[in-house]
């Protein structure tokens, strides 16, 4: 009976992470650039398999570079504190839209490196991924 009982716990205290949101980052990029302190931006999608909304607050990245959360509001260019991201659903960061902004890169980005940051979810998920650089011309628009 006590290995039961035990059991029974074991499986209640693993049940609530699996009703909270499981957050994945897809096809993460980031603009070149020529030069160093050259603007850049990450776009990726973020989706959300919970049943609650989960906000991306945060970023990270070990580069000497300084990101920020932006969109867009009436055609110009804003931070935001938060980007939602919907219960069963996503959430794209584009050209035009929501996106990551790059500040004060101290080295240029050539095509194909990769440029790492890790995304912070009011939900408690972090997740860590590698932005690959294209060129302008293939952004997403």
């Amino acid at each position: 009976m006590k290995k039961l009982l035990k059991s029974v716990i074991v499986v209640m205290a693993f049940i609530p992470s699996l009703l909270f949101a499981k957050m994945e980052v897809v096809d993460p990029t980031i603009v070149t650039t020529t030069k160093p302190g050259e603007l850049s931006a990450i776009h990726l999608l973020l989706k959300n398999t919970g049943n609650e909304t989960v906000n991306l607050v945060m970023l990270e990245t070990p580069a000497k570079a300084r990101l920020e959360l932006h969109g867009m509001t009436n055609g110009k260019m804003t931070e935001v504190s938060e980007i939602p991201v919907p219960a069963k659903g996503s959430t794209t960061l584009r050209y035009g839209g929501l996106h990551i902004m790059v500040y004060d890169l101290q080295k240029p980005l050539s095509k194909g490196q990769t440029f790492p940051v890790t995304l912070f979810f009011d939900n408690g998920d972090i997740i860590s991924v590698k932005a690959k650089a294209i060129l302008p011309t293939e952004v997403k628009r």
